[in-house]
Formats: structure tokens, sequence, C-alpha cells
């Protein structure tokens, strides 16, 4: 797990490099490169982690997208420098990730497929990771409306004001009701809010 180069295609993977400097390793001038970009994080693989953090804190996923063809390679040695970082999260998402209503996991379900799952057989980890990755493309789509959307007519000021609002957001909710998951965003269910506070009293 996270061994290998992985690819973001479509509209995500434009978004992903409108969100972080260009990787050094990728010499072609990329047409579908966007002409503007917020460059706030410096690797691909920090927009990747960063949006891992944001696709569960709001609880948004998406799906593969074909729309383009434009692609972001993030590169099996990056993930080996941020292995421990990915494991991390990949084990949250697996731990308080629950999008399918239809055949809920109950805590004890999703313990096991957190951290025995594994080594279970290719098919169940394909599945995890396609669930992990569709939180990352959830925080790529959340991170590019924050920080890309309408920044052609963004003053550099604008720009630190945006940043500097999302901080204290994410300040707050750390910081609310004794360290309790207490989200801003009102779009986020309560049930994922339990969810994530009682995992925290265990």
């Amino acid at each position: 797990m996270f061994d290998t180069d992985y690819n973001i295609t479509g509209s995500h993977a434009t978004k992903l490099k409108s969100l972080a400097v260009k990787n050094s390793e990728d010499k072609k001038e990329d047409k579908e490169s966007p002409k503007v970009s917020a460059r706030i994080f410096e690797r691909y693989i920090d927009v990747y982690l960063n949006a891992a953090i944001w696709g569960l804190l709001y609880n948004r996923t998406a799906k593969r997208d074909s729309s383009s063809t434009d692609r972001a390679r993030i590169y099996a040695d990056a993930f080996s420098r941020e292995r421990d970082n990915c494991m991390f999260l990949y084990r949250m998402v697996m731990l308080l990730a629950n999008s399918d209503r239809k055949n809920y996991l109950t805590k004890e379900q999703r313990v096991d497929r957190a951290f025995r799952y594994d080594s279970k057989g290719k098919e169940f980890l394909e599945e995890n990771l396609e669930l992990f990755h569709s939180y990352v493309r959830g925080g790529i789509d959340i991170l590019y409306e924050t920080f890309c959307e309408n920044l052609p007519s963004f003053t550099r000021e604008d720009f630190m004001n945006r940043i500097h609002d999302t901080l204290s957001e994410y300040k707050n909710i750390l910081e609310k009701n004794n360290g309790e998951f207490v989200p801003e965003d009102k779009n986020i269910d309560k049930d994922f809010e339990d969810k994530i506070n009682n995992l925290l009293k265990d």
C-alpha cells in the first residue's frame, strides 16, 4: 500500500496543479496545466495529504473524473517519504467513513476495515483504497473552491485573508467544546459528527 505511483485524472488533476508548485520531475510543459494557480502547497503529495483531511472533515467524496485527459502523477518515492502520514490518514478514513448508508458499518466493522483488512486480499484492499481516494478527490474539490475560485480577480491581500479565515475556522473547530468535533460548516451531517466524537471519547 502506498508503494507505487498514483495518477489523479481529469478535473481533479487540473485542480491539484492549481494548488501545488509543479513537481520537479514533470519536465514536459503540460498544455492542460492551469493558467492561474494558488500554489499554496510545495508538492503534489502535500495536496494529496491535506485533501484527505479536508474530504474527511467535511464528509465529502468525489468519483474519478474523466472529463479531460489531464493527469497528475504522485510518484512512489513521494509516498515512500510520507508513508507514515499516508497510513495514518488511511486508517482515519477507514475508521470514520461510512458513506454507504444501506450497508452501515458498526464501529467494530470499521476497526476491522482500518486495521485487519490489509492482508485479507487484493479485492478488499483495492476497495478500501478507492474509498480513501474518493475522500482525497472530495478534498481537492474543497481546497480548489476555497483557494482558487475567482482567483484571477483576487488581490494578494484577498488571498492572504482567505488563508487566514480558513485557518481560523479550523482552529475554532479543534478548540471548541473541549476538543469535540463541532463543524462550522452546517452541511456536515450530525451522524458524521457523532461518529467522530464517539471515537474520540473511547
